[in-house]
């Protein structure tokens, strides 16, 4: 039926909805002025008579243009959105109510003019015709038109007008002759005898049929935000364990509701590896958790993105090795095991535990750390499930998936084709011969539940919920009596509020057409057999910085040998590597690529925290040497290093490669012993080190070295004859010696020459001894020169 396009043929309103409508904004300019005059502006300013204050809608209040804003927008930009009122079905005699969005994005105002709404003329029976009326670029013909209603006020720059319009039932058109299903709506806004936007909606005709509701399976990702540690700190778990923090919400809106959780084991071994000095809310967190009656399932560790995994060449999935190096024994101290029974998280979960509380007690221990086991153990419905990134799935990733255990595979809707327009097929889909089953998130269901959870306003909120409870109609509608199972999914991340996630749950099970299905009810479903697996891949630029993070932890891995205890290195790395793999990051390709940058950074100074500290030059005399190299180690824990130093030519001979250990943050010098060949000149040894299987842990290091070969013959001769002229002087000098003292005896030893007998003057004659007395004579005086001179002389010969 064509409802009169002449207002005066239309037929009447009732009193209370006659002209019903309202805006949601108020000019800048007029609030300014009341502001200005002291005045504020009445509500129903510009408003029809029979308006009231419950037909106006609030919206934020609206802002003056901007530098900012206005360099955003763009001319012509005017969206309009429509949808129902309510999620309840139109039923035969109702008056149809809808909401009619206006965003003015341009620098111009709109003025006053009409809204028009349009009824499709064609029931919607499958996807295709769905998508089709959505899209009005392929369907360009917007119906029969229900009504036609004045704006009466203009629309301001920057802002956004939400008008409530009702349709009579009888403009409508719809009757308990009508089969029930989706109907598609428009709204054009025209002014100035022109369209300025148009808008597709749908809502739900229901005339009391037999319905045969779509059961369907949501899944809800509990995982934290994206980080580059593989374990979250207490700080920011007590953050995220707050009544408003991000796992709340994500708990608090699924909890007890038909919904299969997907738990990101980051979290559960990040409380737990916190031993007594775990934050209250964090233990309460877990302890729900553990009460929960969802079917829970575990992510890959960190949420590692499985696709990713497979396609950088990881071989098997990754899982951690060890969380030995982040326990601290003394938060496990023994407690006493009686005094909290009931709040064992730091073991398996399974027994009873008390009510929820932000004051928790620490979990009791009997002193002994956790093993790595009993932190990652839980209580799963399932453990072979994995969700990779959803449509970036490739055929070898399938492989790498069994290989690792998993046997059912979660696939986004680009992963699968084949599927015909008019017929909505199951979820389950065989992946062929030794590759499970996949699961295939219907996309369009789930973007309309996703938007729906992270609405922020009432009216985006039903926009979106109209399109679910439309999408499962038609799913429903397309073969009555043929039962379907589907799967939706929230995406990895948080809602806004965990009100809005509870609020689109609940709203899901009240409707008609939609069952809830459990996670194994969707795997044992009839797998579709028009379906095949459509191989996808994840983006280059992603795979390729994976790639890089792979062989930066094989290269820790092979220099962890030199290590004393090297699991406190791998077992790090490792789960860094996880937490950088993970699908949170994918939605911040900048950040995450500077993430990855400092990670192959600090992946590269690790392998250079021991060096070679000598520089030379360094001669190099005599035929064997030895050379002293020292090394450093800044590392917190004693390492054990070969040195190879290879030379550059045949000057000097090196022999085998020197082990050495070198404690924690210290050097120590190796000596290294060389033989000269041949020949004098320079030399430059290549110094490089070694893990005890020989593999090379870091740049070759050069030492330049002079040789001086023939130095050792020639010193040789040099010392002799030192020593043959040392000695030869010496004894020299003892003949020279000996000599002069013979010389010096013989002298000494020689008789004194005879005197010459002098004249004896006859008068002073000697005088005779008496021979009886034998007393002497007087002896002869002293010669005088008058004595000499008259004393006779010789005559010369």
């Amino acid at each position: 039926m064509v409802a009169e396009s002449v207002l005066k043929r239309r037929p009447a309103l009732p009193g209370a909805m006659r002209g019903l409508w309202s805006r949601t904004k108020r000019p800048i300019g007029a609030v300014l002025i009341g502001l200005l005059a002291g005045v504020l502006p009445v509500a129903s300013a510009g408003l029809p008579a029979s308006a009231t204050a419950s037909e106006i809608t609030s919206a934020s209040a609206p802002a003056a243009p901007t530098a900012k804003t206005i360099a955003a927008v763009t001319a012509n930009a005017v969206n309009l959105r429509v949808s129902p009122a309510t999620l309840a079905p139109l039923q035969a005699g109702q008056d149809l109510t809808v909401t009619v969005t206006v965003e003015n994005a341009t620098l111009d105002t709109i003025s006053p003019g009409t809204i028009n709404l349009f009824l499709a003329e064609r029931a919607l029976i499958n996807r295709n015709a769905l998508n089709s009326w959505l899209d009005p670029e392929k369907n360009s013909k917007p119906g029969d038109l229900m009504l036609s209603e004045p704006t009466m006020a203009s629309i301001q720059p920057d802002s956004t007008e939400i008008f409530t319009l009702t349709v009579p039932a009888g403009s409508v058109g719809l009757t308990s002759g009508n089969a029930w299903g989706a109907r598609g709506i428009a709204a054009t806004l025209s002014t100035d005898d022109r369209v300025r936007a148009e808008g597709r909606g749908t809502f739900v005709w229901y005339s009391d049929e037999e319905v045969t509701p779509v059961n369907m399976s949501v899944i809800m990702p509990i995982t934290a935000p994206a980080q580059s540690t593989g374990l979250i700190t207490s700080k920011a778990l007590e953050t995220f364990t707050a009544p408003t923090g991000v796992l709340s919400r994500q708990l608090d809106g699924v909890v007890g509701r038909p919904v299969t959780i997907a738990i990101d084991p980051l979290i559960i071994v990040s409380i737990r590896i916190l031993g007594s000095a775990a934050p209250p809310s964090a233990i309460a967190w877990l302890n729900r958790l553990d009460e929960a009656p969802n079917d829970i399932f575990p992510l890959s560790y960190a949420d590692a993105d499985l696709a990713l995994q497979a396609q950088a060449g990881a071989g098997p999935l990754l899982t951690p090795t060890t969380f030995g190096q982040a326990i601290d024994p003394a938060l496990f101290a023994a407690t006493d095991q009686s005094a909290t029974p009931n709040s064992d998280l730091a073991l398996p979960p399974g027994t009873e535990t008390p009510a929820p509380s932000t004051d928790q007690p620490a979990p009791p221990s009997d002193g002994t750390p956790p093993t790595t086991e009993k932190l990652l153990a839980w209580e799963y419905s399932a453990t072979d499930i994995g969700w990779p990134a959803e449509g970036d799935v490739a055929s070898a990733d399938l492989d790498v998936f069994a290989a690792s255990g998993l046997n059912t595979t979660i696939l986004g809707g680009s992963n699968a084709s084949g599927a015909a327009g008019d017929f909505t097929p199951n979820a389950s889909l065989d992946l062929g011969t030794g590759h499970g089953l996949g699961l295939v998130v219907d996309d369009s269901l789930a973007a309309a539940l996703r938007t729906a959870a992270a609405a922020t306003t009432d009216d985006a909120w039903r926009e979106a919920m109209s399109q679910v409870s439309s999408q499962l109609a038609v799913v429903s509608a397309e073969r009555p009596g043929t039962a379907r199972t589907l799967l939706a999914t929230f995406d990895r991340g948080w809602p806004p509020n965990a009100d809005r996630l509870t609020e689109t749950i609940d709203a899901l099970a009240g409707l008609r057409w939609y069952a809830p299905s459990t996670l194994p009810e969707v795997r044992a479903s009839v797998p579709a057999e028009e379906v095949e697996f459509d191989s996808q891949a994840e983006p280059e630029d992603r795979v390729a910085l994976a790639a890089e993070l792979f062989e930066a932890e094989k290269t820790i891995t092979d220099f962890s040998s030199v290590l004393s205890d090297p699991a406190i290195v791998t077992g790090t790395q490792r789960l860094d590597l996880m937490a950088l793999l993970s699908n949170s990051w994918a939605s911040q390709e900048a950040s995450w690529a500077d993430a990855v940058g400092t990670s192959l950074a600090n992946s590269s100074a690790l392998v250079g925290s021991i060096t070679v500290a000598t520089k030379g030059p360094i001669n190099v005399v005599g035929s064997q040497v030895d050379i002293p190299v020292t090394l450093d180690n800044a590392l917190s824990q004693a390492v054990t290093v070969m040195v190879q130093v290879v030379p550059s030519n045949g000057r000097l001979l090196v022999g085998e490669a020197v082990e050495s250990t070198i404690e924690a943050q210290s050097a120590r010098t190796v000596t290294i012993p060389v033989t000269a060949a041949v020949g004098n000149g320079a030399v430059t040894l290549r110094v490089t080190l070694l893990t005890p299987a020989g593999t090379v842990i870091s740049q070759p290091a050069l030492i330049p070295i002079n040789v001086r070969a023939d130095w050792e013959g020639l010193g040789s001769l040099l010392f002799a004859a030192f020593v043959v002229l040392f000695f030869g002087f010496g004894v020299w000098r003892n003949i020279l010696r000996r000599r002069r003292e013979r010389a010096e005896t013989e002298t000494a030893d020689a008789p004194e020459p005879e005197a010459e007998p002098a004249t004896v003057p006859e008068a002073e004659a000697p005088r005779e001894e008496d021979p009886e007395s034998g007393a002497a004579g007087a002896a002869p005086g002293p010669l005088t020169p008058a004595s000499a001179a008259d004393a006779p002389t010789e005559p010369r010969a």
